[in-house]
């Protein structure tokens, strides 16, 4: 999308791009590229965007840190539930055939608290901070994009520049990418795409 942008941009200058505003749905990359289009200095395009960036990796940090500190604490609170387990088994002493069952109901909790934040809020924690890089990746690329169409870059470069940030087992070689521009730039007719 950002070498068509480029392609376009090259062609026919920045002001043709705002006619494809409206078809962008990327809210990150709809902002910069109309800060763009609207003529703003480059270094304040990369300033406005790389504060949205900073505020969504806040944003993603307070939630992984909720799981993660709830993968702390849930150990903790088992055991404090093993222990009221244990108080209630104490006070049971003259019936041993109920100790048994009562001392295994107590170590329950200890091993819910345990499984609760190996199993669940710890995954979570870790899963949502791999998200989360992976989207701030996508938004400094996406960034890096944006202000080489804003200065003009050739789109073969803006598509180099954009492929040496994709890790490379994700990158498209250069054939699978070319027929992918060429449909966005396809002549109308026949002829044309003879020529």
């Amino acid at each position: 999308e950002l070498v068509g942008f480029a392609e376009k941009a090259r062609k026919d200058g920045l002001l043709a791009l705002e006619s494809d505003l409206d078809e962008i749905e990327d809210a990150f990359t709809k902002k910069g590229m109309q800060l763009v289009v609207d003529g703003t200095d480059p270094d304040l395009v990369r300033e406005i965007l790389e504060v949205e960036v900073d505020a969504m990796a806040a944003r993603h940090k307070e939630g992984a840190e909720v799981f993660k500190t709830a993968g702390g604490f849930a150990p903790t609170m088992g055991i404090i539930g093993t222990v009221m387990g244990l108080v209630h088994v104490l006070q049971h002493l003259s019936a041993p055939e109920t100790l048994g069952p009562s001392i295994s109901g107590a170590f329950i909790a200890t091993l819910m608290g345990v499984g609760a934040a190996n199993v669940v809020f710890l995954p979570i924690a870790s899963r949502l901070k791999g998200l989360s890089h992976e989207e701030l990746h996508v938004r400094n690329l996406v960034l890096e994009g944006i202000l080489s169409i804003q200065a003009g870059d050739n789109p073969r470069v803006v598509s180099e520049k954009l492929m040496s940030l994709v890790p490379p087992a994700e990158r498209m070689s250069a054939e699978e990418a070319k027929p992918n521009l060429r449909l966005a730039d396809a002549p109308a007719d026949a002829d044309e795409a003879a020529a």
